[in-house]
């Protein structure tokens, strides 16, 4: 198998860029203060008035806005102009199921938690926890993809990502 990509043509409009930055902060944000949520969701399901920490309302409050800012985001997807030819080779195709899976997980681990937290269902906290323990090792994968495009490749893929190209 050959080891090549090629380089495609593909500039990101100022949606884009803005909706990809804000949701990786607000999902990086919502998982490094999440180390409270077990407790908070525990006291929440004893008692529906307790647990709203300023951390756990933060944390619930910024995964609504997640699920929001992802219906946009596919929203902005979908309309806006794709000069991207699909490739047939092995990594292309795995690139486009990673990033078919970190939308859907993107819109999902929200909505498990979201599900969790206002209809009381421990399961749920149980799946939002470990659906955002595979979406974060995903993040982790595209982020060295980026890299692996910037620094060994040197398309300018990850360039794009910050409008400059």
């Amino acid at each position: 198998m050959k080891f090549s990509m090629r380089h495609k043509e593909q500039s990101y409009n100022t949606a884009q860029i803005v909706l990809h930055w804000t949701i990786a902060a607000l999902i990086v944000f919502n998982y490094f203060i999440s180390d409270e949520m077990g407790r908070a969701f525990r006291q929440h399901l004893e008692d529906s008035n307790n647990g709203y920490s300023f951390t756990a309302s933060i944390h619930v409050y910024v995964g609504l806005a997640i699920i929001a800012l992802v219906v946009v985001r596919v929203i902005v997807r979908f309309m806006s102009k794709k000069t991207k030819t699909a490739s047939k080779n092995l990594f292309d195709r795995a690139a486009c199921i990673i990033h078919e899976c970190l939308y859907l997980l993107m819109f999902l681990v929200p909505v498990f938690g979201a599900t969790a937290w206002y209809f009381g269902i421990h399961f749920m906290g149980n799946v939002h926890e470990i659906a955002i323990n595979t979406m974060m090792s995903l993040v982790l994968l595209h982020a060295f993809a980026a890299l692996f495009h910037q620094y060994i490749l040197k398309d300018g893929t990850l360039l794009k990502m910050f409008g400059q190209k």
